[in-house]
């Protein structure tokens, strides 16, 4: 039933404000795309998450169609979609001849609405709310894993990096371990973000700064310092609540603008102490290397194919945009070694796509609030 027609559809959750950007198919009136008020519900049957369907800057509900995931027709009395389970459920929209529907893309870029039975938390307290001078931090992703004999390397590198006290790099940089390279029997194993180009060990300063261990470390130095050379366009504030008997994490991320722009938000949860044996081919490390600090095991920022965050759209300087975000729990994982990696990339118009870089990123626990961080 799905009409699937020539167009790369832009799907997400406009909680806030949202930006727009060409038509790859060419058509005249901007790109289809499904846009909600509230993309977090309660499995109450009475909270709602009101979908719109947005040709451009046109709303083109009452002309459209909605599905769900299994291609059944969706009937929203006035566009609300309320529910008493618990889980994800996801729609695609046609619109004449045009479908948001993208079998290329993640998860057939299918518009998600998450439905959860616990309580969201309310965003952290500004401390400062006409302040916008924010700390700056760089965000460092390690594309590695536990069969990658080369990976020690790096692994070196970067303990040597988080442990220099005198260059004050632990407060400048987050540091997140993707071990999503030869990961057939990884613990810390995940499917993505993959190394660009497949290539490991390899390392990534904001999402777009590659940086390969051979280089040299003082290269790395520099990329950090470049990027946190200016000030922040942006500061974060994470407020999670873990339900231990619904293995649920729910946290509400807020992005605070320094400088009016386009932004998205993501949120990695990491775990420490995972034990697995390292791969070493020229014996690089020691026994210590078989336990693997900051390992992704959520990578909760997919956007059109990349990993630059949620897009919640124009912020003005000054102002706030919110994204709550739902986290599963494995058994398996220990919740005491957990923490988050919550960054804001900004986007900049390039023609006729917007291309993104993280401007700022923290590292915090999941059991408390962090504020946003001033510059003193």
């Amino acid at each position: 039933m799905r009409n699937i027609f020539k167009i790369a559809s832009l799907l997400f959750a406009a909680v806030m404000l949202f930006a727009c950007e060409k038509d790859p198919s060419g058509n005249e009136g901007g790109e289809l795309r499904i846009v909600t008020d509230n993309d977090v519900i309660q499995a109450n049957g009475t909270d709602a998450a009101t979908l719109k369907v947005m040709h451009g800057d046109k709303d083109v509900t009452a002309e459209s169609q909605i599905f769900d995931e299994s291609d059944n027709l969706m009937t929203l009395a006035d566009g609300k979609f309320t529910t008493t389970e618990v889980g994800e459920f996801k729609f695609y929209a046609n619109y004449g001849t045009l479908t948001t529907f993208n079998k290329s893309a993640d998860d057939n870029g299918l518009f998600t609405i998450k439905s959860i039975n616990v309580p969201v938390p309310a965003a952290a307290a500004d401390p400062e709310p006409a302040n916008t001078s924010f700390v700056h931090r760089a965000f460092l992703t390690q594309y590695t894993g536990t069969g990658c004999g080369y990976c020690p390397y790096m692994i070196h590198q970067l303990r040597q990096l988080m442990n220099d006290e005198e260059k004050t790099i632990p407060n400048k940089a987050v540091l997140a371990a993707a071990h999503s390279g030869y990961n057939q029997a990884d613990p810390a194993a995940i499917n993505a973000p993959q190394a660009p180009g497949g290539s490991y060990p390899f390392l990534q300063v904001d999402l777009v700064n590659g940086y390969t261990h051979n280089t040299g470390i003082n290269a790395l130095y520099s990329l950090i310092n470049n990027s946190i050379a200016s000030s922040a366009s942006a500061g974060i504030s994470v407020s999670p609540v873990y339900y231990e008997a619904e293995k649920t994490l729910v946290v509400k991320v807020a992005v605070k603008a320094a400088v009016t722009g386009i932004y998205n938000v993501g949120a990695w949860l990491l775990e420490d102490g995972i034990y697995g044996q390292q791969s070493d081919y020229d014996n690089v490390g020691d026994d210590s290397y078989d336990i693997h600090e900051n390992c992704v095991r959520i990578a909760d920022s997919s956007y059109k194919g990349t990993f630059f965050g949620h897009l919640l759209g124009e912020i003005k300087a000054g102002e706030v945009a919110e994204k709550t975000f739902v986290m599963n729990i494995k058994n398996k994982w220990k919740v005491e070694n957990m923490h988050l990696a919550v960054f804001a990339s900004q986007g900049v118009e390039q023609g006729s796509r917007i291309a993104y870089t993280v401007c700022n990123a923290v590292d915090v626990p999941i059991d408390a609030p962090t504020s946003f961080e001033y510059v003193k």
